[in-house]
């Protein structure tokens, strides 16, 4: 990583309260907030009048699926009446596995009784981002590793503060090969990546009091951990998980930038979801 040329430390810890903090302890050591609330390092970036950077991987026929998924469906004329006075056209989704594309897991991912998409709260609207940038370690050691919480403490010296209340992404490049077809046996599916380890998920709740964490891949977790213990962790500190963030996460610089989530928000454990990023003009 480049160090940041003017290297922040982290102050004190977060106001109180939070999503998923309910049923653990209050952060601490986590960095503080201005007295608006915005996290040190944050209030450059105005979402009203920032640059917008398009992070949504969009759900398509033939296109990426985790392994077991329902691939999508659709009737793409179910009702066409286009041609007649007050005729319309309504397209019908056959098949669709809520964890399909860019989508949000919530706590009932992997948690029985967990939360629902339609239980979070609206800070999903918009959350200050950290991206961690790995794609220089692939390069010069290969995919088959985890970021760990001394990765991300290396990360803070170079760049500032993990936001409080924010959402920690992994880049991985691997965005780049979703646009291939193939399903389950898509490049972008069969491509190994690494991912965070599970004591570093516990570290960004409870020490920096995050809400959420994710990557431009198949989700937080690395390809070689098949108990999915990012995830596992995320979800049962109540938070939740982003996954298959596109390309453009690599336009957004790794502090002070903001992610807004959105779309619909069922009571199911995920769902497709829209994803945007807000950072400086250039």
């Amino acid at each position: 990583m480049t160090p940041d040329p003017s290297p922040r430390t982290p102050p004190g810890p977060p106001p109180s309260g939070g999503e998923g903090a309910a049923h653990r302890a209050e952060p601490t050591g986590a960095p503080a907030s201005d007295a608006a609330g915005i996290p040190a390092g944050y209030a450059d970036v105005d979402p009203r009048t920032a640059r917008r950077v398009a992070l949504t991987l969009s759900v398509r026929p033939g296109g990426p699926s985790y392994p077991g998924d329902p691939a999508f469906a659709v009737d793409p004329a179910f009702v066409d009446t286009r041609g007649t006075p007050g005729g319309y056209l309504v397209e019908q989704v056959t098949r669709l596995g809520t964890h399909t594309a860019s989508h949000v897991s919530a706590p009932a991912h992997l948690v029985p009784g967990g939360r629902t998409l339609a239980e979070l709260t609206e800070d999903l609207a918009l959350l200050p981002l950290a991206v961690v940038d790995v794609r220089h370690r692939i390069r010069r050691q290969g995919p088959h590793f985890r970021v760990d919480t001394a990765d991300l403490q290396e990360w803070e010296r170079h760049h500032g503060p993990v936001p409080a209340r924010g959402c920690v992404l992994l880049l991985t490049g691997a965005a780049e090969l979703f646009h291939l077809p193939g399903g389950e046996q898509s490049p972008y599916v069969t491509t190994p990546v690494p991912g965070f380890s599970g004591d570093a998920v516990d570290w960004l709740f409870d020490r920096r009091g995050v809400l959420g964490v994710g990557a431009d891949s198949l989700g937080p977790d690395a390809t070689s951990d098949p108990l999915l213990e990012a995830s596992t962790r995320a979800l049962r500190h109540g938070g939740w998980t982003v996954e298959n963030v596109g390309p453009g996460l690599a336009r957004m610089r790794q502090h002070g930038d903001w992610l807004a989530v959105n779309g619909n928000r069922p009571a199911l454990s995920g769902f497709p979801v829209g994803l945007t990023g807000f950072t400086v003009r250039r």
